[in-house]
């Protein structure tokens, strides 16, 4: 699949999963992480960063009717702009965002891999706004191919 580049983001369809299974936060962080090394959208090392940034700094976000978590870390570990999600057919369990021993059982998984922490705040405000419209957690959850996922996504930038 081919990967562009719309205002500084890459969109890779091949970072794009749909009906995906995984049994734990680690192991979806450690597989996206994995590859967007390989990708080069990020320097080694991103991965574990990645995984002791959610450790410290958890990501998940209850918004009424889905889970949803948004795993990302520091903007030195990142040679390009990038997301990765993941619509699961299972949740897998994150620590809630505001960090008191409430987990969320998330359904989305946005792995953000951003260099510029201005886009990252504003693409982070976009994204939980909408993430509280019902229609567009459907369209979410209902998209059949990579594509449709992008097409969503662009909507935010």
């Amino acid at each position: 699949m081919s990967a562009k580049t719309i205002n500084g983001l890459v969109f890779d369809q091949d970072l794009i999963q749909l009906h995906a299974r995984y049994d734990s936060r680690e192991e979806l962080i450690k597989s996206f992480g994995k590859k967007i090394e390989e990708k080069n959208y990020a320097k080694k090392g991103y991965t574990e960063s990645l995984l002791q940034r959610e450790i410290e700094y958890p990501t998940g976000i209850n918004m009424g009717t889905i889970g949803i978590a948004i795993p990302h870390t520091n903007k030195e570990f990142v040679n390009e702009t990038a997301i990765a999600v993941a619509v699961l057919d299972n949740s897998i369990e994150f620590e809630d965002m505001g960090g008191s021993d409430v987990t969320v059982n998330a359904e989305i998984v946005m792995v953000l891999v951003v260099k510029n922490p201005k886009m990252h705040i504003s693409f982070l405000k976009n994204l939980t706004s909408l993430f509280q419209e019902e229609k567009f957690v459907k369209r979410f959850q209902n998209a059949t191919n990579p594509a449709e996922i992008e097409e969503i996504l662009l909507k935010l930038l």
